[in-house]
């Protein structure tokens, strides 16, 4: 680095203060697994969806390649919001506008009729994608670290949290929508919970029970055992 680029470099740490790395995606935010889908139809039925709700929310899709086992990655990009940062004395005052947008990788892997889609994202800082601690194997490795200043007011803007809320609406979106055609994701049913059968009769809590002697109360038994047994049995032939 020459000495002028130093010398620059001193003069923003010491007018904006100190500079640190932001490590964020929506990973952070959001477990991996809540950011997996499975969706009806090919890769192609997908993307197309993916595209249409995307595009929706200001994000396009940039890049495509093609990867392993017949999946595709593709790229959207786009930008949230500008913030403008004043800084200065009495004597002179200074702006700086930094531009906060995201990308999104997604997957598609066929698996035979449906489509198993993985995303994942991460903000960016004028342009710049911030890194993060971990990603999936299937994410393009991080070009370098974004810096930005310990006090810079767009930090809440680069958690990650604004990824994983946008993935979040996008399912419950496609599970909201009428459609159950292509693009559409695939409902698993929740499992059957089967109640205990409850007998008809049940002789303790008949009114005769409590000043019946043992004979009757025998007599209360049987009957109650048979009331059962032709409730069942009725059950059975329908």
């Amino acid at each position: 680095m020459k000495t002028h680029d130093l010398a620059l470099m001193g003069l923003m740490v010491l007018s904006t203060g100190c500079f640190d790395v932001i490590r964020s995606s929506s990973q952070t935010q959001l477990p991996e697994k809540q950011s997996h889908f499975v969706l009806m139809g090919a890769t192609d039925d997908a993307a197309r969806r993916f595209s249409e709700l995307f595009s929706k929310r200001g994000f396009q899709v940039t890049d495509r390649q093609k990867r392993k086992n017949g999946a595709t990655l593709y790229v959207f990009k786009g930008q949230r919001t500008a913030l403008t940062t004043v800084t200065g004395t009495n004597r002179f005052v200074s702006g700086t506008t930094d531009t906060v947008g995201s990308t999104f990788y997604v997957l598609l892997t066929p698996e035979g009729d449906t489509t198993k889609a993985q995303l994942f994202g991460k903000p960016t800082l004028n342009g710049n994608e911030v890194c993060s601690d971990e990603y999936p194997a299937w994410v393009p490795d991080c070009v370098e670290d974004v810096y930005a200043g310990v006090a810079w007011n767009g930090r809440e803007q680069v958690t990650g949290r604004e990824e994983a809320e946008t993935i979040r609406g996008m399912l419950l979106e496609m599970e909201l929508s009428a459609s159950s055609g292509p693009g559409s994701p695939v409902v698993t049913a929740e499992p059957q919970t089967t109640e205990p059968a409850q007998p008809a009769c049940v002789a303790s809590e008949l009114h005769e029970w409590r000043t019946a002697n043992a004979v009757e109360k025998k007599k209360l038994l049987e009957r109650c055992r048979q009331e059962s047994k032709d409730g069942v049995q009725a059950a059975d032939s329908k």
